[in-house]
């Protein structure tokens, strides 16, 4: 048997033990199994004596020469492992091999936990976003309503004027129908057609006062109404815009996040190098 074979399988159940990491060791020689140390969180089930498997990492490493370095797939035996495989090389001839495995369990369920977060945050990134625009075009929304509602007022306002005007010429139709109604009398019996016309001139000046006070009196409430739908739209404005900062200032956090949890899924990665 090879010396260094020898050596090897005198340390091996010290290596097993005295390894940081709780890893596997197999040591074998051209054709078999010599020794298998199985880790607490991975055993392959080997047994001294085994022989080596065509495709196996320890068949590979025998054959070609070369250190093999396989990720094996949890469907294979249950659990997912990374493995070494490195040729012993004594005299130039490849006399064994020596192979070191360790479960990536923890590295493949941290993995699958990252690809969900991932996804996860990018749901959130896309729907923070979609948030943030929709705040931003009600805000705008809100600017224009607000606008309309100012013109409206202002419109109220010009209406009020007329009605102001119009309470004016009232007045003076009615002090008109008064003339009339003093010339009239002065006219004794020939002024009373006369005098039955500015009765109803009186009666249509007493009439638009009395529709010209209704107007400004709606005019008013119309006035005060909207004055209060214009305070409650600024106040909506003002709420949406501070949404759509805080929406935009939060699209940006989980960007960071997003961030990490892609540098989290390459060192996963990275942990479970492949061949």
């Amino acid at each position: 048997m090879s010396e260094i074979i020898k050596s090897l399988l005198m340390v091996a159940p010290i290596l097993s033990k005295g390894l940081i990491n709780d890893c596997m060791i197999g040591i074998t020689n051209t054709e078999k199994f010599l020794a298998y140390y199985p880790a607490k969180t991975l055993d392959l089930k080997i047994k001294a004596d085994d022989p080596l498997r065509p495709g196996s990492i320890n068949y590979t490493a025998v054959n070609e020469r070369r250190q093999v370095i396989r990720s094996v797939a949890r469907e294979v035996y249950g659990i997912p492992y990374i493995a070494s495989g490195y040729p012993i090389i004594e005299n130039g001839q490849v006399v064994g091999c020596l192979s070191v495995g360790m479960s990536t369990d923890r590295e493949d369920r941290i993995q699958r936990m990252a690809d969900e977060l991932a996804e996860a945050v990018g749901n959130i990134v896309d729907s923070a976003g979609m948030l943030a625009k929709n705040s931003a075009e009600l805000a705008e929304a809100s600017q224009e309503v607000n606008a309309s509602a100012n013109l409206v007022q202002e419109k109220i306002e010009e209406t009020s004027k007329i009605s102001e005007l119009i309470k004016n010429i009232s007045s003076q139709i009615n002090i008109l129908g008064i003339n009339a109604a003093i010339e009239a009398a002065r006219a004794g019996v020939h002024g009373r057609g006369f005098s039955i016309v500015a009765e109803e001139i009186r009666r249509l000046s007493d009439t638009t006062a009395e529709s010209t006070k209704n107007i400004a009196r709606q005019l008013h409430e119309m006035n005060q109404e909207i004055a209060v739908v214009g305070k409650e739209i600024e106040k909506t404005m003002n709420y949406t815009v501070e949404q759509s900062t805080g929406l935009q200032e939060l699209s940006s956090v989980i960007q960071v996040l997003k961030n990490m949890v892609l540098e989290l899924s390459e060192i996963a990665r990275m942990n479970i190098r492949h061949e």
